[in-house]
């Protein structure tokens, strides 16, 4: 018994071994670089076996051996080793060999974009593993290796490095990092962009695309947001009628481009546009300078429309009292008008005037018909509050002069006169007509001149007129308004003519004979003579 447990106590007591490997050699493994045995001891002409890190068999010899190793191949790999006691049968004996797997770094970047605010702080990351444990590198947008800058601090542990930068500088700062891990078996790098977030660029293209009494739109072209999602838009004012220092604003939602409402008429406002983001708005935007529209003038009050002739009123009116610093002075004035004539509604049309003064005359207009007037102003607001109507009449001219007067003797003491009606009425219909008629002793009127008067009618028959006397005849027209003038006189014989004297027959041949006679006064106008004559021998008359 004594022997059996001295035998057991001095069993081999074999330290760790540690084995070193690149990736993709072959690992090989020999137990007796981690079992010391004499071969009596052995249990059995192979008594040895290898184990891999997980337990499992991957040689029965005293040797193993791993092409392509991998680093997921590293581990512990323990040889057992079977041993004869001769006391109490087998028993395994065991070595084992830690197995290191020398790789290349990689480098992982969990964060490959990065934005943060200009002013504030920032730490950059990447992880990395590889054996034997890598050096690690940061290198600035630029190229440079960072080292011990100002605002730039590296912590690095054996898997992961950190790069601390305060104080971010937009723009300066903004680029690619990139963290390299080296060792002997190779180097590996990865990079992380950093955005350092600004406020907004300015925009471009400021321009103002319509104006009105009490708004202004713009547009404009966004600049850069400067790494940070636009917020809005700011608009900023100024009006000339209130200190330099009394800056007001509205906020608009993001877009290129916004109307200011509420505004002063007829104001000067200088303008600026800011876009914003979660770090500021823009600064040193661009200025622009514009001026709202006037009101527009309140109606004027028309105070006469005077008819001066036929074809022409004169309107004049009172312009209304203006407010100078919100109303633009008039310059000009529009005067509407529209016709009404009961003798020719079709030939009476509307029509319009410009004019520079309160009042104006109004042309070229139909006689003896109705025109409505309005007025109203127009400065650079544009037409203004229109006028309460006026209306007036232009004049009525005097019927023309009758045409085509005639005279006829009806009987011996009777005259059927006929004539046509003037070729202007003067503006309203013939309402009656004036005949005149008187005789004549010679050249001038020995009584009163008649005067009768004739509805519409263009004929009259004059009866009781004293036989063979000579008369005179004219006719007028008359519109109701004034008399035309008279037509041309008619001079006419009154009764039949006196028989001829002094008939006397010469010049006798055997086929002709010449007959001569004598008017007797009054004779009056002679349209035809009737000559009769026959033989002797016969009562019959040739005409």
């Amino acid at each position: 018994n004594l022997v059996r447990s001295l035998v057991q106590v001095a069993a081999p007591v074999v330290p760790q071994v540690v084995t070193y490997v690149n990736e993709t050699d072959t690992l090989n493994l020999d137990c007796s670089k981690v079992v010391t045995v004499t071969t009596a001891a052995l249990a059995f002409p192979n008594p040895y076996s290898w184990l891999s890190p997980v337990g499992s068999t991957i040689s029965s010899s005293i040797t193993a051996s791993l092409s392509s190793i991998n680093r997921t191949d590293a581990g512990n790999y323990t040889c057992v080793t079977a041993l004869d006691t001769n006391v109490n049968g087998v028993t395994n004996v065991t070595g084992s060999t830690l197995v290191v797997v020398y790789y290349p770094p990689t480098v992982l970047s969990p964060q490959p974009t990065v934005y943060m605010a200009q002013g504030r702080s920032i730490q950059l990351n990447c992880t990395f593993d590889g054996l034997p444990a890598p050096a690690v590198t940061w290198t600035y947008p630029n190229g440079s290796v960072i080292s011990s800058w100002p605002r730039f601090t590296i912590q690095t542990t054996s898997t992961s490095s950190s790069l601390t930068i305060t104080s971010l500088v937009g723009g300066g700062d903004n680029g690619t990092y990139d963290c390299t891990a080296s060792n002997f078996r190779g180097m590996s790098s990865n990079t992380v962009q950093l955005f350092v977030q600004v406020p907004p660029d300015p925009p471009s293209n400021l321009m103002v695309t319509s104006v009105g009494n009490s708004s202004i739109s713009l547009s404009w072209t966004n600049g850069s947001n400067g790494f940070s999602p636009f917020s809005n838009v700011v608009i900023s004012y100024e009006v000339d009628r209130y200190p330099q220092d009394d800056t007001r604003s509205q906020t608009f939602p993001m877009g290129t481009s916004a109307t200011l409402v509420g505004l002063y008429p007829y104001s000067n406002y200088t303008i600026r546009v800011r876009l914003t983001n979660d770090v500021g708005f823009t600064s040193n935007p661009t200025n622009i300078t514009t001026t709202t529209l006037s009101l527009r003038p309140m109606a004027p009050t028309i105070t006469s429309v005077v008819a001066v002739n036929s074809t022409q009123l004169t309107i004049m009116w009172i312009s209304p009292s203006i407010n100078s610093t919100t109303t633009a002075p008039v310059t000009s004035w529009t005067v509407l008008y529209s016709c009404y004539s009961p003798w020719n509604p079709s030939s009476c049309p509307s029509g319009s005037i410009t004019s520079s003064s309160p009042s104006s005359p109004i042309t070229g207009l139909k006689k003896g018909s109705s025109y409505t007037f309005v007025v109203f102003g127009v400065n650079s607001g544009g037409g203004g509050d229109v006028s309460l109507p006026a209306t007036n009449q232009t004049l009525l001219d005097p019927p023309s002069i009758i045409l085509g007067l005639d005279a006829a003797v009806m009987t011996t003491t009777s005259v059927l006169l006929t004539w046509s009606p003037p070729s202007d009425n003067g503006g309203q219909n013939i309402s009656y007509y004036i005949i005149q008629y008187g005789i004549l002793d010679g050249s001038n009127l020995i009584n009163n001149t008649n005067t009768t008067t004739m509805a519409t009618q263009t004929q009259i028959l004059l009866s009781g007129l004293t036989e063979n006397s000579w008369y005179l005849f004219f006719v007028a027209a008359s519109n109701g308004y004034a008399v035309g003038m008279t037509s041309s006189q008619i001079k006419l014989l009154v009764g039949y003519p006196i028989k001829p004297a002094n008939v006397v027959a010469s010049g006798i041949t055997d086929t002709y004979v010449n007959i001569t006679w004598q008017l007797q006064s009054p004779a009056g106008f002679i349209d035809y003579f009737i000559l009769s004559y026959r033989q002797e021998s016969s009562q019959t008359w040739t005409i």
